[in-house]
């Protein structure tokens, strides 16, 4: 892809900001030369890492500050208003406060000491990275050293060469400079920039100042079998250009219900029920092919390291890799990259396809995180099973219920992006966006016609409801159209008014699916 198009969340007080992407024309000599500023770049933050990691461990070793800081979390001032606190209690936790802050930059755990090591450092590379990304690098790190310090972070982390995709920019006056949209300037080098030539791009162009609009430019790399392609990201002042038309009649209100791999919307006049990126796991399948042949090259050229049951032996080893593996180890991670831009494009595809007819979007919100993980209860099945003894006699046994729950399938989907990029997308065209209070209204548990709830099993794919019978999913993406102004409840004279077309239109849909073929029997129950 030519160029890209990204929108920027906006924190309280920030302008609108987007991102456009275009791939750079270069030769080879020009690509020799960014990959040494993308290695040195890269060698720039690792021993950025390694000096805050010392001065961290070294912070940690410290009686007074381990002392102050137990007492402060003994304390729980972080959880604690700071109208809540007593005045003893406020001044206790000034002066633990001051303190650890005072020992914060006697280990010179600072951005400002942070830059100041950088800046020597740069000076070793200033043929290939300037100082004010220098300094950018050093502000990453220490963002991190700040989760460490004040937040759940447990330590610093190194970036590999092949992990290390761009090289931050402070401004659009130093680094990489946009002189004109299709050249760019980069120390002191000049770079052609492959600018699109349709309609969308060139209406961008024409309605940018260079000089006022553009916030800062910075280098991107993406990896593909054949080797690096590299990137000019330009971030834009604005609002990010809007490429779908509404409906001229305003839309209709949408219910959604999100699913670990599926989705339903339910208007009044459309109801939708799709997988969630459908080609997802033809990725998946060639990515544990790839990782099975690098496994059997690892173990065959380096037997010394492995134990005789096969697992990995303790402590540190040199690996020996040939040309081959080290090949099918770019191939995996090119693959890791094709199935995440699929997955967008694919949920980016639906979304707008949904925009296009909503006035309001209303939907039931998901912890998808905590579907993620596995079962911490050990539990035994209800029914019991006979197992076959050493000695020939059969035994009846509760067998133990699975711990795994969704992890595959939502790291294949991942249906808390779409989540995320819907709210995205209804923002940025002003559709509001509303979600239903959980605990009082369980809409996939709800009978509108009886008022029960009834809580189904995972298996059961299908309701009968007033005489029909209704797809489990789209039916709670119906009940979630039509909730009430309090968003606690739904509107039950509304359910029962539009009920019988809801029917029609979701016996349409699930007809047509049927002739295309698109079925999923284990989640839409046909």
């Amino acid at each position: 892809m030519i160029y890209y198009i990204r929108r920027i969340h906006r924190k309280k007080g920030d302008f609108d900001m987007y991102t456009v992407r275009f791939q750079l024309e270069l030769s080879e000599s020009e690509k020799r030369f960014l990959s040494k500023s993308f290695f040195y770049a890269n060698q720039m933050h690792n021993q950025l890492v390694r000096y805050a990691t010392n001065r961290l461990n070294a912070l940690f070793h410290d009686k007074e500050y381990v002392g102050a800081r137990k007492a402060y979390g003994e304390a729980e001032f972080s959880k604690k208003k700071v109208s809540e606190l007593s005045a003893s209690e406020k001044k206790k936790k000034k002066e633990l406060s001051n303190i650890m802050c005072i020992k914060q930059k006697e280990y010179d755990l600072t951005k400002t000491s942070l830059c100041k090591f950088v800046s020597k450092e740069q000076k070793k590379f200033k043929n290939y990275i300037n100082s004010h990304q220098a300094q950018a690098e050093a502000e990453a790190v220490y963002k991190g050293v700040e989760k460490v310090l004040f937040e759940d972070g447990r330590h610093l982390h190194y970036r590999r060469y092949n992990s290390f995709d761009c090289i931050k920019q402070k401004c659009a006056a130093t680094g990489v400079r946009l002189l004109r949209w299709d050249t760019i300037c980069f120390m002191k080098h000049y770079y052609k920039v492959r600018v699109p030539k349709n309609e969308y791009i060139q209406n961008i162009i024409s309605s940018v100042d260079l000089k006022e609009d553009v916030v800062y430019s910075f280098l991107k790399r993406i990896e593909f079998n054949s080797g690096f392609k590299y990137y000019v990201v330009i971030t834009l002042r604005g609002d990010t250009p809007k490429r779908i038309e509404l409906s001229k009649d305003g839309g209709h209100r949408t219910g959604v219900d999100f699913g670990t791999s599926t989705i339903a919307t339910v208007s009044n006049n459309e109801v939708h029920l799709e997988e969630l990126a459908p080609e997802s796991a033809k990725y998946e399948k060639e990515i544990r092919h790839k990782q099975n042949l690098v496994d059997a090259s690892m173990r065959k050229h380096n037997p010394e390291n492995y134990n005789k049951n096969g697992t990995v032996k303790k402590g540190k080893h040199k690996w020996k890799t040939t040309k081959r593996c080290r090949r099918l180890k770019r191939q995996v991670r090119v693959l890791y990259r094709k199935q995440s831009a699929y997955i967008k494009t694919s949920h980016h595809t639906f979304i707008n396809r949904v925009v296009q007819n909503t006035s309001e979007f209303i939907l039931e919100p998901m912890n998808f995180k905590a579907l993620q993980k596995k079962s911490k209860k050990t539990k035994r099945q209800d029914k019991a099973v006979s197992i076959k003894q050493k000695d020939g006699s059969l035994k009846m046994v509760h067998k133990y219920k699975r711990k795994k729950r969704y992890g595959h399938s939502i790291k294949n989907r991942s249906p808390g992006l779409m989540q995320a990029d819907l709210k995205s997308k209804a923002t940025q065209y002003g559709i509001p966006y509303y979600e239903i209070d959980i605990h009082q209204y369980r809409a996939s548990q709800l009978h509108h016609d009886t008022g029960e709830y009834i809580k189904p099993t995972l298996s059961e794919r299908f309701k009968t409801i007033e005489g029909h019978r209704v797809q489990r999913d789209l039916y709670s993406a119906f009940l979630i159209c039509h909730t009430d102004d309090t968003l606690t409840a739904p509107n039950f004279k509304a359910c029962h008014f539009d009920f019988p077309h809801f029917a029609k239109m979701q016996d349409t849909l699930i007809s047509n699916k049927k002739k295309c073929g698109q079925t999923m029997k284990h989640c839409f129950g046909f």
